[in-house]
């Protein structure tokens, strides 16, 4: 059975939309990253919890059915994309002192997470015009969400991110140039974090689609990165007067 997007009673206007969505891109990102730099490690129990949020949203992520979409149909709340937009903020300018403490990681580099962002926003439109990988897509969706009943609607078996990871290497993986992600050499040795590395850029892909049909553009990256970071400090304190 396919499972529906969550539905939200929380309305937020088109810019603030785009600005989670963009947010789910950077928190993929920013999970590649540390993912790459932990080697044999674990990213936490924070880290997983970012994880799959982006997993489940991005299973949902149709081609295009979702023009009219709200960005938290995707998700639960907005504290599930809380490291997408630290991260978002911290990659446009330094981070505002005015929100409370939380169990987010301390950010020593954003040059890569924005490096592999702006990357995977380059790669969604080769990959959704492509009508063959849009296929392997939507097949390798209803696969996974079928075998999630097998696995207790576990998001984080070793099985739904080794399909995921094998979806992102028939999709974006074919296409040049390719992300080359760096961290420690050790982690790349275990194919358990190489999936991982892998299904978190497809999760990121699937949020550059999102963001993309909700009227995203690299050009009103470029020119509106003062109304940007104003709709990721208003997300910031809505997500904190909400808790």
């Amino acid at each position: 059975m396919t499972e529906l997007p969550f539905q939200q009673s929380q309305a937020l206007n088109d810019r603030q939309n785009r600005a989670l969505a963009l947010a789910g891109v950077f928190q993929a990102t920013q999970l590649t990253h540390m993912t790459a730099l932990t080697g044999r490690q674990s990213i936490g129990d924070n880290g997983n919890f970012y994880f799959e949020q982006l997993i489940k949203a991005s299973l949902n992520i149709r081609p295009s059915i979702n023009n009219n979409c709200q960005t938290l149909d995707f998700f639960n709340q907005l504290t599930d994309i809380s490291l997408g937009l630290k991260t978002l903020e911290n990659c446009i300018t330094q981070p505002f002192s005015t929100t409370p403490k939380s169990k987010l990681p301390k950010f020593s580099n954003t040059k890569l997470p924005m490096s592999y962002a702006m990357a995977l926003l380059q790669l969604e439109k080769k990959v959704y015009s492509n009508p063959k990988f849009v296929e392997i897509i939507e097949q390798s969706q209803q696969k996974i969400l079928r075998q999630l009943s097998f696995f207790d609607n576990n998001y984080l078996h070793p099985s739904i991110i080794a399909n995921l990871a094998q979806t992102y290497i028939e999709t974006a993986g074919q296409i040049n140039p390719r992300i080359l992600v760096r961290g420690n050499a050790e982690a790349f040795k275990d194919p358990s974090h190489t999936n991982r590395i892998r299904a978190s850029l497809f999760t990121g892909l699937q949020l550059a689609h999102l963001w993309r049909q909700i009227g995203g553009s690299s050009w009103g990256l470029i020119f509106s990165k003062r109304k940007l970071l104003q709709d990721i400090q208003n997300l910031a304190r809505l997500q904190y007067q909400l808790v």
